[in-house]
């Protein structure tokens, strides 16, 4: 057994850059992924974070890595895996954390051994590479600590009275900008030097939060009243900064750029606060200043999105605490339009969504300042099912006494109202309002519907099969035998364990590529001396997202028993040969050795002759 423990370390060696002074790592890694894939079920995480929808044996849902709106992405229970069919991500449970929250293989595994409440200790199984930039991220939330506190410390200084003065005209309490940690960024400070007394310049540059002018470093908050912005374990990430000056022609708002720690994609304003609210939904608002007035009026639930529309991040991020929210955008045209944008991400994603229309002010700030907290909170109360409020302001376009404005109504009901429903009782529901509006009879518009929605099918279907055809001619002889022969270990991986004539089909010799060549041999010698290695625990070790989509594609189609497994075998056997040969010949050619060249000629002749004699 050691000899084959040693192929396996060999291998995890490669693919996570762990170096070999490090002894036991290997044995500490490989211990941690098995006992965490073997308690945790993707199906339970995946869901966690968007709703999947049972299709068969599979799961399906959209995708949270891209946009689309027919699901493409499949989760298969049986080998805990995940794919996607439209932008070809996939992977195990490790993988699928490791993108969702941006963290590195070790953090994704500490996140779902918490989960699973598997208490191991993990520094001796971190990568080199892991290290590094765990390293690197505490030392960024180290100087974000610092900075915030300088900025605290120069709001209260005699000498930059005029932010005092600024908090004051918008009406933020003492303790509303003491609980927010609120600060200021003189245009005069010596902020860079004192960092660099303790940081070096490679981290400095990368907090973003310096700009460099003629040779000199300058904050890029100069002038400006900081908000820092904290991620939802109280740690300053970034800042945000208000140009206090109104006479200023700087942009009135400036974030942080994205970091090692920051993406604003993936961060909620004020969400370190609210997550703890016992409210059951929530508030969600544009800006910082929305956020702090209304927890100023107790409105605790309140979060802001960050110069950013709303991403489908954010709704997972805001399903870990709530599954209610209230949408309360600025009430201008381009804030509507905004609003439905956001309430269908949230909605598709599985969050029940009103949206809150507000009157005689141009955001949720102004709106609490002139008419108070009750007013708002009975606007809250009053606030519209997204469904209800995309039918209002599409009528709202329409005249329906008019013959065609009442067909054209029909038309982008069904793309904008009827389509994105996937629950059958909501649809109905929606059938029987688009009744009402036109007078046109339910069991006509169902049948209508139907039909447009085969339509819109068979459409996507044919987008997607001309996808495929173009992608093929771009597909190199090389890439071809590559994937080839990621499926031929998808299929021995599978069935090996399970059929002892399939264990006997595939050796070295029917591999080309060095890298499948070695983790085929890694798999065959684990699965000899009798080690359970699951379909998902091989792809822990698997770092090369062409061979990750190659293996979860395949393998998520299975077969039905090891009779079809092996046919298939032998069939993507002379698939690699013929490719492997062709490579070959064309060496052969360019080297002019005509030898050669016949010889694998009548090699390939032989395997076309073996094919045509199977096929009689």
């Amino acid at each position: 057994m050691k000899n084959v423990k040693r192929y396996f370390k060999k291998f995890v060696e490669i693919n996570l850059n762990c170096p070999k002074k490090h002894e036991g790592e290997h044995d500490v890694l490989e211990r941690i992924v098995e006992q965490v894939l073997n308690k945790v079920d993707i199906v339970d995480i995946v869901s966690s974070y968007i709703p999947l929808k049972r299709v068969g044996v599979n799961f399906r849902a959209l995708c949270p890595f891209h946009s689309e709106k027919t699901p493409s992405f499949y989760v298969s229970p049986a080998k805990q895996i995940f794919h996607c069919f439209g932008c070809g991500v996939g992977g195990n449970v490790i993988h699928f954390v490791m993108r969702m929250e941006n963290l590195t293989f070790t953090e994704a595994l500490k996140v779902l051994a918490q989960r699973a409440k598997i208490n191991i200790e993990f520094s001796e199984s971190q990568s080199a590479k892991d290290r590094a930039l765990a390293k690197q991220k505490e030392e960024l939330i180290n100087l974000h600590k610092d900075c915030f506190e300088y900025f605290q410390e120069q709001l209260y200084l005699r000498k930059n009275i005029e932010a005092a003065k600024y908090i004051i005209k918008r009406r933020i309490a003492k303790d509303t900008a003491k609980r927010f940690g609120l600060g200021f960024c003189p245009e005069k400070n010596d902020l860079y030097d004192r960092l660099s007394q303790k940081y070096s310049k490679e981290i400095i540059d990368l907090s973003g939060i310096f700009l460099e002018r003629n040779g000199k470093n300058y904050c890029r908050f100069e002038g400006r009243l900081i908000f820092p912005i904290f991620d939802t374990m109280n740690r300053v990430i970034a800042f945000g900064g208000r140009i206090i000056s109104d006479a200023s022609a700087a942009p009135k708002y400036m974030n942080s750029p994205d970091t090692l720690i920051f993406s604003k994609s993936r961060i909620l304003y004020g969400l370190n606060i609210a997550k703890q609210s016992k409210e059951s939904e929530f508030v969600v608002v544009e800006g910082y200043m929305d956020v702090i007035a209304l927890h100023q009026e107790g409105i605790d639930n309140a979060v802001g999105v960050l110069g950013t529309a709303l991403t489908q991040d954010h709704s997972f991020l805001l399903r870990r605490y709530k599954n209610e929210v209230v949408l309360c955008l600025d009430s201008d045209e381009a804030g509507k339009k905004a609003a439905i944008r956001s309430a269908d991400i949230l909605y598709q994603n599985g969050l029940m969504v009103r949206v809150m229309e507000l009157e005689g002010a141009k955001d949720p700030d102004e709106y609490i300042k002139r008419f108070g907290k009750d007013a708002f909170l009975l606007k809250k109360q009053n606030s519209m099912f997204v469904i209800d409020y995309k039918v209002k302001e599409l009528k709202n376009q329409y005249d329906l006494t008019k013959s065609d404005q009442k067909f054209r109504f029909v038309r982008e009901y069904f793309e904008k109202i009827l389509i994105p429903i996937s629950n059958e009782v909501e649809r109905q529901e929606y059938i029987k309002k688009l009744s009402d509006l036109t007078g046109v009879n339910e069991n006509v518009i169902s049948k209508e519907f139907s039909k447009t929605t085969q339509k819109e099918l068979k459409r996507i279907e044919n987008i997607n099969y001309f996808k495929q055809i173009q992608q093929k001619p771009v597909l190199s002889d090389f890439e071809m035998l590559k994937k080839n022969e990621n499926y031929l270990l998808s299929l021995y991986t599978e069935w090996a364990p399970k059929s002892e004539e399939i264990r006997s089909l595939l050796t070295e010799e029917d591999f080309y590529t060095e890298d499948v060549k070695n983790i085929f041999t890694a798999v065959k010698n684990l699965i000899n001396e009798g080690m359970e290695l699951s379909y998902s625990m091989l792809l822990s070790f698997v770092t090369d997202e062409s061979i990750l989509f190659d293996l979860t594609s395949f393998s998520s189609k299975g077969f039905e028993n090891a009779d079809t497994a092996k046919k298939a075998i032998e069939e993507l056997k002379v698939k690699v040969k013929t490719l492997g040969l062709k490579l070959e010949l064309k060496a052969a050619q360019q080297q002019n050795d005509n030898l050669k060249i016949t010889q694998i000629l009548d090699e390939l002749k032989k395997l076309k002759a073996g094919r045509e004699g199977e096929g009689r």
